[in-house]
Order: C-alpha cells, then structure tokens, then sequence
C-alpha cells in the first residue's frame, strides 16, 4: 500500500488521501494513523481517493470507520471502539468523502453498508467543491 498526501485549498485546507493498493489487515493501521496525522495538521477535511484500491478487506472498511469516527470528533471512540457510532452522524458525512471507488471496492462499499453513509464523488473537482 502506497499513501500520499497532497493539500488542496479552499476555505480551509482539504487533505486528499491518495491509497495505491490493496486496503486490507496488513495495512489499515498505516492508513488510519496517517489520517490522524493529517487531522492534527492541517486539515479537518479529507477526500479519500480511492481510485488504485482494486480490493477493500473487512479491516479496511475498519479502517474507513476509524477515520470518520476520528473526522466527527470523536477520537476516544478510535482508541477504545466505545460510545456512539459517529460514523451515521452528519459530522461524518461533512469532513470525510470517498473519491472514484473501482466497481468491485464500490460493490463491497455498498455491501457493507457503508455507502448510504459517505458522499462518493467520481471526480476531485466535485468533490472539493462539496466542502
């Protein structure tokens, strides 16, 4: 798994999380604490990019819920995995957003449940300017 970062600006700072590879238990921690990383400093929105993930396990929908619990300002929930499910809050759906999901992760997406949750953008235009 490859992750790189690039900082758009807006009114306030939109990180874009870029992920090549495979989403899945050897990485997700990788991912979740560079999304951490990112929400210290410098930014409290972040895209997702999707777009070189070919396969998402179950830890990398973990991985996914982590973030948005960690974008609703809810970081006690990251580390213990206790209290509400901020992943269904609005909160969640504001800061956080999928970007051009391949059929097969948007298909797991779907069968997890996890896309009536997120706003999912097929371009980085749309989705910057969702913000």
């Amino acid at each position: 798994m490859e992750i790189s970062i690039s900082i758009e600006q807006a009114q306030e700072p939109i990180a874009v999380m870029h992920l090549k590879g495979d989403l899945d238990a050897s990485n997700f921690l990788d991912v979740v604490t560079k999304a951490q990383e990112i929400y210290q400093k410098p930014a409290r929105n972040l895209i997702i990019d999707l777009s070189e993930v070919p396969y998402i396990s179950s830890a990398g929908l973990v991985a996914i819920h982590k973030i948005a619990l960690l974008y609703s300002d809810a970081p006690q929930q990251v580390e213990d995995n206790r209290g509400p499910d901020f992943t269904h809050s609005n909160t969640a759906r504001k800061h956080v957003k999928l970007l051009s999901p391949r059929p097969t992760v948007d298909q797991i997406l779907d069968t997890a449940g996890l896309k009536i949750f997120f706003k999912i953008f097929d371009d980085l235009e749309s989705a910057l300017k969702s913000f």
